[in-house]
């Protein structure tokens, strides 16, 4: 596979994976407004993953879709407990290193402007800036950054 292949597919299995984990996520949330955080950010995933999926296959690529959810749901069992703040810690430091991928990724495709390539950078990014304003006390800032990304990139075939 060529590089773009491979960071493609990456891709895609991360927003799968990091669908499933926030979906575990959310599962195990006793608190309203947490659970209804994670669901967005599972939204977020969700949506991302399925605007990549069509580029996967017209690359041919089997992305394996199952162990990239198992390990998502894992990952969710292993951090459950963790205080919110610790959540949102790991989160903004695991952050840079997708998005810079992404951004890679963004550069190698045949047109660098495509919305999907868009959208997958910006999905980072308003990950990364919901973090930071919900550890800043700022969590109806932080729901809206991620709101506001979903209607900035709607659901494909909507209008």
């Amino acid at each position: 596979m060529s590089e773009f292949d491979d960071l493609l597919c990456d891709a895609y299995r991360g927003e799968v994976l990091g669908e499933a984990f926030f979906r575990a996520l959310a599962d195990a949330q006793d608190d309203d407004t947490r659970r209804e955080t994670l669901r967005v950010l599972q939204t977020v995933e969700a949506r991302t993953a399925a605007r990549l999926r069509p580029l996967v296959d017209a690359a041919g690529i089997d992305p394996g879709d199952a162990p990239s959810a198992t390990d998502g749901a894992r990952m969710a069992e292993a951090v459950e407990g963790q205080p919110w703040d610790g959540l949102l810690r790991s989160l903004r430091s695991a952050l840079p290193e997708f998005l810079v991928k992404f951004e890679r990724l963004q550069s190698l495709a045949s047109d660098p402007d495509d919305p999907i390539m868009a959208e997958l950078v910006a999905h980072e990014r308003a990950i990364d800036r919901f973090a930071q304003l919900e550890l800043d006390g700022r969590s109806d800032d932080a729901l809206g950054v991620l709101r506001e990304h979903l209607e900035s990139f709607p659901r494909a075939g909507a209008h």
